[in-house]
């Protein structure tokens, strides 16, 4: 069975640290140039050198869930200081364990001195939405300069239920297309729920004849399924259904192909396995 493969580029920026000539005198330092610094704090009644993010694991099961989303919040300790006694502000973001979401929570706060705060962040939390959530932290002065950042993390526990697949629409035979005609286009779509809320399902895979992996996507056909390989021919994003896309031309072999499909949740918890054959005539 042949597929569709395009090359992807990642553009990695290098960003170097420029060093300014000086014009002045030698051993004379500019010092309004200088960036604010941003350290852990201690939280209140904590000893030192503990963490400086309270609570660092967040029960999803003793949430409240009105259409699918609660809130909670952290706080997170942070000490900072700037030579130049110009702070701006301070940020606090909570940024989501799936790639390309929105960050769960975000706090801005303005700053006049040097000294420590107890900065706390509310955090949205989608039903079932398990993982590390890293915690970032950086402040600017009124020169826009950015400090340092320091990490942390969050970690959400969602139950412990396995994903369900509750149905596949696939076809039981293909033909194949002509010498020199179009090749046909064959979408695999995979329903799946989860007990734990469906943002809790992590990915949906198929072994392809016993031989190779590929994902099924829940994205709307934005994104690549699989590396190198085209959209995934979804039409609706976050929608519980993972759709795969393949392409049968001439020279794919007459027989039977072997579909094995299985969704794993954010724990690692597995489905049961779903098999399915479509016939290439």
């Amino acid at each position: 069975m042949r597929y569709w493969f395009f090359r992807s580029f990642f553009l990695v920026l290098v960003v170097a640290p420029l060093v300014a000539g000086c014009d002045s005198m030698p051993g004379i330092e500019d010092g309004g140039q200088r960036a604010p610094e941003v350290h852990p704090g201690i939280q209140p009644g904590v000893h030192p050198g503990s963490v400086f993010i309270s609570p660092e694991i967040i029960d999803t099961d003793r949430l409240t869930f009105v259409n699918g989303k609660a809130t909670s919040e952290i706080t997170v300790s942070v000490n900072f200081f700037d030579a130049d006694l110009d702070l701006s502000k301070v940020f606090v973001v909570i940024q989501s364990p799936v790639t390309g979401a929105a960050a769960a929570g975000e706090t801005t706060l303005n700053l006049s001195n040097n000294g420590s705060r107890a900065i706390k962040v509310p955090i949205e939390i989608s039903e079932g939405a398990s993982g590390v959530y890293q915690v970032v932290v950086f402040a600017t002065d009124s020169g826009e300069r950015i400090s340092n950042r320091i990490f942390g993390s969050v970690t959400l526990l969602a139950g412990s239920e396995a994903p369900v697949i509750t149905q596949i629409d696939i076809p039981t035979s293909v033909t194949r297309p002509g010498a020199g005609l179009p090749p046909v286009s064959v979408a695999m779509v995979v329903h799946v729920d989860d007990p734990d809320g469906r943002d809790n399902v992590a990915r949906v895979e198929v072994l392809v004849n016993g031989a190779v992996t590929l994902n099924l996507c829940d994205d709307g056909g934005q994104g690549t399924c699989n590396a190198g390989f085209g959209v995934s021919g979804d039409t609706q994003a976050s929608d519980g259904k993972y759709t795969l896309t393949i392409q049968l031309d001439s020279n794919n072999a007459a027989g039977q192909n072997i579909f094995e499909f299985v969704a794993i949740d954010r724990s690692g918890l597995r489905s049961a396995s779903v098999t399915k054959i479509i016939q290439v005539n």
